[in-house]
């Protein structure tokens, strides 16, 4: 006979331990769950919302006056989204206002180093993923 507590104790550690790792094409599944994900170079967000509200401030951690920013948004239904970037001096710097479907937008952040970036959504609801990649 095996051991049921061992085998107990492997399910759960692979269970409780699951990892999450998102495709860079994919969308979240978890409705009004957004995922941030952060490193020293770069910055994504992704949201799957429906009729979603929320406010949100990021540092930013880059060290370079070049960033490149992308936004992906598929199934826009209704409301907007708002995303701004500040400087280390607190001023804005860049603006993008979203209430529509666009399935690509790119733009080239240049001359500043990000200190802040903010996402406003107001009874958003749509799939968005949002980028900020340092560049050279």
């Amino acid at each position: 006979m095996k051991h049921p507590a061992y085998i107990a104790a492997l399910i759960f550690i692979f269970l409780s331990c699951r990892e999450e790792i998102i495709e860079p094409d994919n969308f979240v599944e978890n409705v009004n769950d957004p995922v941030q994900i952060m490193d020293r170079n770069s910055f994504t967000f992704l949201l799957n919302a429906k009729t979603f509200s929320m406010n949100l401030t990021v540092p930013a951690y880059f060290n370079s006056v070049r960033t490149r920013f992308n936004i992906t948004l598929i199934d826009y239904e209704s409301g907007y989204t708002d995303i701004t970037v500040h400087d280390v001096e607190e001023r804005e710097r860049f603006n993008y206002f979203i209430a529509e479907d666009v399935s690509f937008h790119s733009d080239l952040l240049d001359g500043f180093v990000p200190s802040v970036i903010r996402i406003r959504t107001e009874n958003f609801s749509g799939k968005l993923k949002i980028e900020f990649r340092r560049t050279l």
